[in-house]
């Protein structure tokens, strides 16, 4: 992909969590804006969301100030065959590492006193079934909340949700990737709480 965006971001250390064309498709992006990009594995705890940002952070030799997180497609199964424990896995690997690094990150921007970015991905491969439609739901929710929150602290936190993704164009890829790096810019200070993607 060619670069899409001008060297706009101050040269913010960004944490890239998960997988999946769409996050690449950011991450490259995010590179060619000026982010220096550090990855970070899907956790299940906040302490290994913690210990991650440290590493993430000692590596760049400069904090962590953006975090950007998506999920691997959660399985699709009916809703009336979905059993309590399906149920509460496809919710727990949607929501809970998103979460732990969220708030992991924000304690830390706060205890330094700088600003930051948290950008969720929500770019499933096609409509799912009960899960994904309560995950997604959930995820609007929890920006929105974040967002007011952590708004006197210089926290902003936004979601992109998209299906262009599978077997999307690269077009329509650069479009997703130069949407995240705009929202993580300082041209986007004003933007925060919002659920946004490209959708045609």
């Amino acid at each position: 992909m060619s670069r899409t965006v001008p060297s706009w971001l101050a040269d913010p250390v960004a944490i890239v969590i998960g997988e999946g064309e769409g996050l690449e498709a950011v991450a490259h992006e995010l590179a060619a804006a000026g982010a220096t990009i550090a990855r970070g594995p899907v956790v299940a705890s906040r302490a290994e969301a913690a210990a991650a940002i440290e590493a993430a952070s000692a590596a760049a030799r400069d904090p962590v100030t953006l975090l950007v997180h998506t999920v691997s497609a959660l399985v699709r199964t009916r809703a009336d065959q979905l059993d309590p424990a399906a149920w509460r896995a496809g919710l727990q690997a949607s929501l809970d590492s998103r979460f732990f690094y969220a708030a992991e990150l924000a304690q830390s921007l706060m205890a330094q006193g700088k600003p930051g970015t948290i950008l969720f991905l929500d770019l499933p491969e096609e409509a799912g079934g009960a899960v994904q439609a309560a995950a997604s739901g959930a995820l609007c929710n929890l920006t929105k909340t974040l967002a007011v929150e952590w708004a006197r602290d210089g926290i902003r936190v936004n979601t992109i949700a998209s299906r262009v993704v599978a077997g999307g164009t690269k077009a329509e890829l650069r479009s997703l990737g130069a949407l995240a790096a705009y929202l993580v810019s300082d041209f986007a200070a004003y933007i925060t709480g919002c659920v946004m993607g490209i959708d045609d």
